[in-house]
């Protein structure tokens, strides 16, 4: 008791703030909080990420579309339509030549141009099976019968009469057709929007190609068709004129191939002009702009970057608007909103601006007028010059109605086409036709 109440008296007063080593009635080492070395908290898995690298600002995290694919597309797709247009073009020049001379056909020479596209028009008028359509209606009313012959031989007469470059427009146009009606399908849209309508920041390279023949309104569809009719004609015209002063002098019993070829790669040229001037020029700047106004919530940055993958999805013809429950703010909005700047493009108008410079300055005493709203007769290269130039306004005030890259791009081909590709198509023909030979 006494050596219990000793050692007690004699033991230092208890801290409550001190932590022991046992549960015995003996502490022994008594440690103050003090000494505890103050514990600090373990840095995000951000922090940690931002200590090894530097953290990217807006502009440089987001990704820029690709153009290289794009590239690669156009220049294999116009090169393959250009080859196959000049065999099937020496197959049928070569076709037609032996057909005039044939034994039973008496020839002072060999067949030219003119001659073989006359016996084509011959074949063309004998098997329009007017005959076999009389006999197929001998027992229907005379009214009804009477009707049906006369317009199938105003219609076969018209086709005879046609150029080919007229006849290549009047095919291109029922497809064109075709893919419009399609878009007025309800169930169809959305596939017609993923796959008939390009997107720079889809990241597709088909859309170059089948936008071409894409048109979501009547009129759009009507005056491309108006306008493909008309210079196609004086297209094929030129065409011809020049591959009969070729240095070959290889005759050319059709045009139709050199036509489609050119058409094709007119259209995925200028669309392809209008994708590297959107993924180079407008997307950088919406990026730099989006990054200059820094969101009020933390929740709106990565809105910034879903605004700008979701451009890639939008129907087209539609402008982006990707907003959600949270982000109804104003600011939200003003953020949101440039992305909706890029916009999918569809249409045959780049490719018909190349024929229509090509008719300018082929035929430059040509006279144009305007359908709607109605104009006098003027010269082409004044209405092709007024065009150019409301183009050119348009691309540098930003005008969304119409692609006017895509438009500048085109007659930048029609104008290429003019000056070098008449010889260029010559060497190709005479390629392949050693080859065969």
């Amino acid at each position: 008791m006494i050596w219990c109440a000793r050692v007690a008296s004699s033991r230092a007063p208890l801290n409550l703030l001190s932590r022991h080593f046992s549960l015995s009635c003996r502490p022994r080492f008594p440690r103050s909080v003090h000494d505890v070395p103050v514990q600090k908290s373990v840095p995000s898995f951000r922090e940690q990420v931002a200590r090894v690298s530097p953290v990217k600002s807006f502009s440089e995290a987001v990704k820029h579309p690709v153009i290289g694919k794009h590239i690669v597309f156009v220049s294999a797709a116009s090169l393959l339509a250009f080859a196959v247009a000049a065999e099937n073009t020496n197959v049928t020049t070569e076709f037609w030549s032996r057909y005039l001379n044939a034994p039973t056909r008496w020839s002072h020479s060999t067949p030219t141009t003119a001659d073989m596209r006359l016996a084509q028009a011959t074949l063309l008028l004998k098997a329009g099976h007017l005959n076999t359509l009389s006999e197929t209606l001998a027992d229907a009313p005379i009214i009804i019968k009477s009707v049906v012959l006369h317009t199938y031989a105003r219609v076969g007469e018209a086709y005879i009469n046609a150029s080919e470059g007229r006849r290549v427009g009047w095919g291109i146009c029922a497809v064109n057709v075709a893919v419009w009606v399609a878009w007025q399908i309800p169930r169809l849209r959305p596939f017609m929007h993923v796959h008939f309508a390009h997107n720079p920041l889809s990241g597709k390279t088909y859309t170059m190609l089948t936008s071409m023949f894409s048109h979501a309104s009547f009129f759009h569809l009507f005056f491309n068709c108006m306008a493909l009719t008309s210079f196609g004609s004086a297209t094929s015209t030129w065409l011809t004129r020049e591959q009969n002063h070729a240095p070959s002098r290889l005759q050319e019993a059709t045009a139709s191939y050199h036509f489609l070829a050119f058409y094709l790669s007119a259209g995925l040229f200028s669309s392809l002009v209008s994708h590297v001037v959107t993924t180079r020029i407008i997307f950088p700047r919406l990026v730099a702009k989006l990054a200059q106004s820094p969101p009020p919530a933390p929740t709106t940055l990565s809105s910034l970057s879903s605004s700008l993958h979701s451009a890639a999805k939008a129907p087209a013809l539609a402008p982006v608007a990707t907003t959600t429950a949270t982000a109804t703010t104003a600011a939200a909005e003003t953020v949101v909103t440039p992305a909706s700047a890029i916009l999918p493009s569809l249409g045959a108008s780049g490719a018909i601006y190349g024929t229509v410079v090509i008719s300018a300055l082929a035929f430059p005493e040509a006279q144009v007028g305007l359908i709607f709203p109605p104009t006098p007769s003027f010269p082409i290269q004044y209405g092709v010059g007024a065009l150019f130039l409301v183009d050119c306004v348009g691309a540098l005030r930003g005008w969304r109605l119409f692609d006017h890259y895509a438009h500048l791009g085109g007659a930048a081909f029609g104008g290429l086409y003019y000056a070098y590709g008449m010889d260029w198509w010559d060497k190709v023909r005479v390629s392949l036709h050693s080859k065969r030979a």
